[in-house]
């Protein structure tokens, strides 16, 4: 079977996020599998018209860094189509927080609201960092070691973030008890990572794993996600 990543996002190589997935990419295909395809889908393609198509036949699903999409509806859509199907799942940075507001809102009922897109929204699960994390390195730690560490190649790992928006720690309560499990935090405790229990693999990270291979690297979550496609 053709195993096929559909990136979703709008592809701006002058994002080094972006850049870094085209490069985990390659990483991959040249040390583990190089018939490994991917195709980059535009959001707005995954408005409201038909587009099961463009995702029928991907065996992995990446939402990009970028945000605000040009199609918040349609980066939804495409997440929520991995989440169901299921297909291996990895969201970075906006990507993460968009994750996040899928399963609020489809699974959950729960409103997700956007503070870079509705700044007025009272109490978004989306908020403003109180310190952006805009070109910075910061320590992650597993929250569950014996589940979690092997994605980050350790306990403890310094990550890449490039964000000013993050998940509100307020709303942590809604999350409790589902299948929907907080895996990494930084020092202070607020949340890095999340991944989604009974599914083969479905992940999402605030920091960028995919800059790891700018240097030449492949990051362990981002094979693991690959090998799971």
């Amino acid at each position: 079977m053709a195993r096929r990543i559909a990136i979703i996002g709008e592809r701006d190589l002058a994002k080094p996020a972006h850049q870094g997935i085209e490069a985990s990419i390659a990483c991959f295909r040249r040390d583990l599998d190089p018939h490994l395809d991917f195709t980059w889908i535009g959001t707005a393609m995954l408005g409201d018209g038909p587009s099961g198509s463009l995702l029928e036949d991907a065996t992995g699903i990446w939402c990009a860094p970028g945000s605000p999409y040009a199609c918040t509806a349609g980066a939804l859509r495409a997440i929520r189509h991995a989440r169901v199907a299921p297909k291996a799942f990895l969201g970075t940075c906006g990507g993460f927080q968009h994750a996040l507001m899928e399963y609020a809102q489809n699974v959950l009922g729960h409103p997700a609201e956007h503070a870079e897109m509705n700044p007025a929204a009272p109490g978004p699960l989306i908020s403003r960092l109180s310190c952006p994390l805009v070109g910075t390195t910061g320590k992650i730690i597993a929250t569950d070691p014996e589940r979690f560490a092997g994605f980050l190649g350790g306990r403890e790992s310094v990550e890449e973030f490039h964000c000013q928006y993050g998940f509100n720690a307020s709303l942590t309560e809604i999350f409790h008890g589902t299948d929907l499990k907080f895996v990494a935090h930084d020092p202070a405790g607020q949340l890095r990572a999340f991944r989604l229990e009974h599914h083969p693999c479905f992940v999402g990270t605030l920091f960028q794993p995919e800059r790891r291979a700018l240097r030449g690297g492949l990051h362990p979550i981002v094979a693991a996600f690959l090998q799971a496609a």
